[in-house]
């Protein structure tokens, strides 16, 4: 599953990042990166975002490799490290590519789980929406939060399915709860998936757990 590997990149990561200043001040000032080319959209993140650069050199270089036959290696996939400027959390947004190198795809990690958000400050938290223009830009240059925030509660929210799964019982027991939505209509022609995965041991109910991990992410195309 997709949230697997995310999982895997952030927490594998000892990144260094080098600090670039953030020229852009909103969507309507640059292209994004759905549907330009991945040269073109990692400029537009290294002018709002602070990138580890390093990485990001190593991915575009593999991003359409071939074996000796000429047969591709990968699935046209760059992926970006990065975080907002005056942040530490970190994002890892994954760019699917076309074979004409454009950006048909592109999912990010959040920093909170937008089920639980109810109010703009939660909203806030999971850098949600400074992630969302970044990604759209001009496509929906008159972007706001509480437009997208709205959209999400009113639009998203309700569309969320939800899968149980038991891997075990008992005081060590393992159980997940994942939920997803997949391609709701938003602006521009992109279009919003949302997923979260909670994970818990111990207690069946999940509000009773100790512990509990979550990851979340968003997919516009």
């Amino acid at each position: 599953m997709r949230w697997l590997r995310f999982c895997g990149l952030i927490i594998g990561l000892a990144a260094c990042f080098r600090p670039a200043p953030g020229i852009a001040a909103g969507p309507a000032d640059g292209p994004g990166c759905l549907g330009v080319t991945a040269g073109e959209c990692v400029r537009w993140l290294r002018a709002t975002m602070v990138l580890d650069e390093n990485m990001v050199a190593q991915s575009m270089a593999r991003r359409h490799q071939t074996d000796v036959n000429g047969k591709p290696l990968g699935s046209g996939l760059v992926t970006v490290y990065g975080r907002l400027p005056e942040r530490m959390d970190q994002f890892v947004i994954l760019l699917h590519l076309r074979p004409d190198d454009t950006v048909r795809r592109v999912e990010s990690n959040l920093l909170y789980n937008l089920i639980e958000a109810r109010t703009e400050p939660v909203y806030d938290r999971s850098g949600f929406y400074d992630i969302v223009w970044r990604l759209v830009g001009r496509r929906c240059p008159g972007i706001s939060k509480l437009e997208l925030y709205r959209f999400f509660d009113n639009s998203v929210k309700p569309r969320l399915t939800h899968q149980r799964e038991d891997f075990s019982s008992g005081l060590s027991g393992l159980h997940q709860v994942t939920s997803h939505v997949a391609a709701v209509p938003y602006c521009g022609g992109v279009t919003m998936g949302y997923t979260n995965v909670l994970k818990w041991r111990g207690a069946t109910n999940a509000e009773a757990a100790a512990r509990r991990t979550q990851f979340s992410s968003i997919e516009l195309q």
